[in-house]
């Protein structure tokens, strides 16, 4: 393949996408991770994407840049997440009203919500809501609210009292670190206020987490695990944790 098609090949799969790793195209191009790293930079010189930690993120929208201004987030624990969010789906049947959180997981997690014939889905992450609009068959409703520059979501207190307006059958729940005795944290005071909301109106509370937040702790604690039924996280997770979680009544994932 001659350079200019593997850079057209680059670029298609980057804004389809949203971002892609060195490692990741190594894999569909076939590439050494010296060749797809010079293509990376032949792309970013021509002012086409903005270069990241390990990879690439589009710039063809505004949705594109916060992932650009938050690559770390991004990247960090991809593989593991994009595994997480295949068994979660698993959970989703047709005709459901789910809930999606904010946050890098959830985010991956609409990507493959395309799959569903008829679905509806909550959020106020608008890279979310931005990723479900491309998508007849899903019905999307953002909350409205103080847009975050940092998490590209909508919050305070406009968000939460539209979110006591809906019902659902399911909320997928993220959380930037959680342990057994101080439960599920965020960094951030007006996110903990609309998870609280969040898990209000929904019948079941999934928390969708990677290992890397297991044993962690943040300022602020939103719920505590007697309020979620089902843990999906991937197979790095403390075994002493998810051990006393099933103790505890809740069912635990393991993704691959």
């Amino acid at each position: 393949m001659l350079i200019e098609e593997r850079l057209e090949e680059i670029l298609k799969i980057v804004n389809n996408r949203g971002s892609i790793t060195a490692k990741e195209a190594c894999t569909v191009l076939n590439v050494s991770n010296d060749t797809s790293r010079r293509d990376f930079i032949r792309l970013a010189n021509r002012g086409l994407v903005q270069r990241t930690h390990g990879g690439i993120i589009s710039k063809k929208n505004a949705i594109y840049e916060y992932a650009a201004r938050a690559n770390d987030r991004v990247l960090n624990n991809r593989e593991k997440k994009v595994s997480i969010v295949q068994e979660a789906i698993q959970l989703i049947n047709e005709g459901d009203t789910i809930i999606l959180d904010g946050g890098t997981t959830a985010y991956e997690m609409a990507k493959l919500l395309g799959v569903f014939r008829n679905l509806t889905v909550l959020t106020y992450g608008l890279n979310c809501a931005y990723e479900l609009s491309q998508h007849d068959n899903i019905s999307t409703i953002i909350f409205g609210g103080i847009v975050s520059n940092q998490s590209m979501a909508a919050l305070g207190p406009d968000a939460v009292n539209m979110i006591r307006h809906y019902h659902a059958d399911k909320l997928f729940l993220a959380a930037n670190a959680m342990t057994i005795g101080k439960g599920l944290m965020t960094p951030n005071r007006m996110q903990a206020d609309i998870k609280k909301e969040l898990i209000k109106i929904a019948n079941d509370v999934i928390v969708i987490a990677d290992s890397s937040k297991i044993n962690k702790t943040a300022l602020f604690t939103f719920c505590s695990f007697e309020d979620i039924s089902t843990l999906v996280t991937d197979k790095n997770a403390d075994e002493h944790f998810t051990r006393e979680l099933e103790q505890k009544g809740i069912r635990v994932i393991i993704s691959n």
